[in-house]
């Protein structure tokens, strides 16, 4: 634990120049090599929501995904070791590394890895023990929250390394290893929170939903002889609250989704002059990534955040040559979610229809918008400090 203590408390150094840094090549490959087991992960996830009958571990989709773990692991290895050698410590003689001669991004990389290599043979075992989970399980299941939290940490490797460097206003090419990273960061967040994803789980609104469970269920919505409370009590009655809990799903997944999308975007509208063309490049990925969960039945839900990641590019266009204020970026947080959910439902609406009253999606596109407002007011927070109060005011 003290050695983990240490490379936490080292990470501020590395800043400063005490660490070594990695070259954009290094960082671009890191970040190429992470697609690989990304997609893989996908490509599993998509088994698991669209088929049924799974029982074997050696699956294709599983074996690309170790695959790729294991190639990040090979590489990532050889890539702390060369800077090891060079600061003249020889990985060799200690399990143990040198804390400064990790290259800064890197250390959270390695707990990834340490955590994807203890999560892949826990998958192994756990399955042999307890079977293939199906539906909400196969998320929730321990050691798929290893390999997801794995994930994440070596995904954003590319964002941590970059962020180290001195460039602010990187053009395209020079932005691509956070691009990739942001991408597939995004996209292990939105995999993770998959079923309560407007892009993965995104029927409750549609009018087939609604026209489906108002004709197969008693609903207090429709049938208000037993109040809201009372429904949600009676557990096993013939009239039962559906609109309430699917309602309830859909906003939860606007809010959800919004946090997943802007927090990272605007974070890094906050360290870079993202080049234009940056933001949709990266929300474009993450639809992309959704589709292939629901075998491209909604990809023209990819559109909404095309429109979206477009708005953040023009919205940074206009500040000029200069990173965004805070001011601006609190602008740039609900002017996307106002884009990307005023389309989104535009979109829905006439793929699918909307069954919702005009009161609850109203609503909803009110609350998107909100959201917008408050993650990016946490990202870019008030300048000034504080202002004490004394016994001169009483």
């Amino acid at each position: 634990m003290s050695g983990l203590t240490q490379m936490a408390r080292s990470a501020p150094a590395a800043a400063r120049g005490e660490r070594p840094v990695t070259t954009y090549k290094e960082d671009l490959i890191t970040a190429s090599l992470t697609v690989w087991p990304i997609i893989a992960m996908f490509f599993d996830g998509r088994g698991h929501n669209n088929e049924t009958g799974q029982e074997s571990f050696w699956s294709l989709p599983h074996l690309f995904l170790y695959a790729g773990m294991t190639a990040i692991g090979v590489w990532i290895g050889l890539l702390v070791t060369k800077y090891q050698l060079a600061a003249g410590a020889d990985p060799r003689k200690s399990l143990i590394p040198d804390l400064k001669a990790i290259p800064v991004g890197y250390g959270v990389a390695i707990l990834g890895l340490l955590t994807l290599a203890l999560g892949g043979p826990t998958d192994f075992i756990w399955h042999a023990a307890y079977g293939f989970e199906v539906g909400v399980d196969a998320i929730y299941s321990p050691p798929h929250l290893l390999l997801f939290f794995g994930g994440l940490l070596v995904s954003s490797t590319g964002i941590r390394s970059m962020w180290a460097k001195a460039d602010i206003t990187p053009d395209l090419k020079g932005f691509l290893p956070v691009l990739i990273s942001a991408t597939l960061f995004i996209g292990v967040s939105g995999f993770i929170t998959m079923y309560l994803s407007a892009f993965m789980t995104n029927v409750t609104p549609t009018s087939d939903f609604v026209a489906d469970y108002q004709a197969q269920f008693k609903d207090d919505f429709d049938d208000q002889t037993v109040s809201l409370n009372a429904g949600l009590t009676g557990y096993g009655d013939d009239q039962w609250p559906f609109y309430y809990y699917a309602a309830s799903h859909g906003i939860a997944s606007m809010i959800i989704t919004t946090l997943i999308l802007l927090g990272p975007a605007l974070l890094m509208l906050r360290r870079w002059r993202v080049p234009f063309g940056a933001m949709t490049l990266v929300f474009t990925g993450y639809g992309l990534l959704a589709s292939i969960m629901t075998e491209y039945r909604d990809w023209v839900l990819v559109i909404p955040l095309v429109l979206a990641g477009l708005a953040i590019d023009v919205v940074q266009s206009r500040s000029g040559k200069d990173r965004l204020t805070l001011g601006g970026i609190r602008t740039a947080g609900p002017i996307a979610a106002a884009v990307l959910w005023i389309s989104y439902y535009g979109i829905l609406a006439l793929d699918k229809g909307i069954g919702w009253d005009p009161t609850l999606w109203v609503g909803a596109l009110m609350v998107g918008i909100m959201a917008g407002f408050g993650v990016a007011f946490l990202i870019a927070p008030p300048a000034y400090g504080p202002r004490l109060v004394d016994a001169s005011d009483g």
